[in-house]
């Protein structure tokens, strides 16, 4: 029989005021996310656009910006091709490490499938795993539109990231074309795809920054998540007046991710509620969760009751430890390989690295003031 794991905090500030988060976006819609992000005014944690091309790191609603490979692509981008990606992050290293340093949690947002997002995001993942930090990594899939080579540079570079990374999401970009209306332009389709990113980084972050009468905190989130691999995350809202199991089949059901949960080892339900939400509520919901299982699991469960929309219920599920086996791909083209050892090749720390005179240094890094 499942047990439920409660963890019983008095309520407090921002838990997060001690723990230093960075959201680095990988390549174009990375930085896409990175943008939408300061757009929103989510602004409580550090926030860098990383990318080859620096016209477009110009275009980024962000103050941490930093152009990798600078004299591998000249700041011209990496047309498309991951190696030039793998091999930009590997040249900037010591500057990335450098930022990275001393991050509890690192979040990685990037679209896989081009050169930049999915050569460099491995390597830039594993470099935040070995400084120390809680490394999740968010993904869209490319479209089955895109092409083969794409969904072959995207297959590979998935095998490098469960490799490089505590936790990996991915995102069914296919799964938007279920949700759009015919008339939805592409331009709105692929802002959906960037949302999409946004809305998981911020559930992650809010279920770790929310405090409340059942408290979920840092410790508790790096305790499931580290080494835990391929991850379901979903959100659902209802009204009260709705059935419990309506909020249940909603988190159970996600269309931008083509996996289930059904073989997680490890659960994580957080709800948001009025003050008015009832013990039973909560094991209707819990029991039903658990009942979506291969079998029984530990459910860790927080519950902040101060939402103040009073008839809503809104509940994030993350499940992790997903039982996964890779599907065997064709090997890609000779240019895009990665190798086991990534070390081999890095920049030491004595080493000097040179900057292209056609650029300007400011475009390679700028970081905000009390960046930490």
């Amino acid at each position: 029989m499942f047990y439920y794991l409660f963890v019983y905090q008095l309520i407090k500030g921002n838990i997060m005021s001690n723990i230093k988060v960075t959201i680095v976006g990988v390549g174009g819609a990375g930085c896409n996310t990175i943008s939408r992000l300061k757009s929103k005014k989510f602004t409580k944690y550090n926030m860098l656009a990383v990318n080859t091309d620096t016209q477009m790191l110009e275009t980024v609603k962000s103050s941490g910006v930093f152009a990798i490979g600078p004299i591998l692509t000249n700041g011209f981008g990496s047309g498309g091709n991951p190696r030039i990606g793998r091999e930009a992050a590997k040249e900037s290293l010591d500057q990335l490490s450098t930022i990275l340093e001393g991050q509890d949690l690192v979040i990685l947002t990037t679209g896989l499938g081009g050169g930049t997002g999915t050569g460099a995001t491995p390597v830039i993942a594993s470099l935040a795993k070995k400084l120390g930090a809680l490394v999740i990594v968010v993904a869209t899939q490319p479209f089955g539109f895109e092409g083969n080579l794409r969904k072959q540079y995207s297959d590979r570079a998935v095998k490098s990231i469960l490799r490089a990374s505590d936790s990996f999401i991915e995102i069914n970009n296919d799964g938007l074309l279920s949700m759009n209306n015919d008339d939805k332009s592409l331009d709105e389709s692929f802002k959906q795809a960037d949302i999409a990113l946004i809305n998981i980084v911020e559930e992650i972050t809010s279920v770790i920054a929310d405090s409340g009468l059942i408290n979920i905190d840092f410790a508790d989130v790096k305790n499931m998540l580290t080494k835990s691999g391929k991850t379901f995350i979903s959100k659902s809202k209802i009204d009260k007046n709705q059935k419990m199991d309506d909020i249940c089949l909603d988190l159970k059901r996600n269309l931008l991710i083509n996996y289930s949960f059904k073989s997680a080892k490890k659960v994580l339900l957080s709800i948001k509620s009025s003050s008015n939400f009832s013990l039973n509520e909560l094991n209707l919901i819990a029991t039903k969760i658990s009942s979506f299982l291969d079998q029984p699991q530990n459910i860790l469960i927080g519950v902040n009751n101060t939402y103040h929309k009073k008839n809503i219920i809104e509940a994030t599920l993350i499940a992790s430890d997903l039982k996964f086996t890779f599907d065997e791909i064709e090997t890609p083209p000779k240019s895009f390989v990665f190798t086991e050892n990534n070390d081999e090749t890095y920049h030491s720390k004595n080493e000097s690295v040179k900057i292209s005179p056609l650029l300007n240094f400011k475009k390679l890094i700028k970081l905000p003031i009390g960046f930490n």
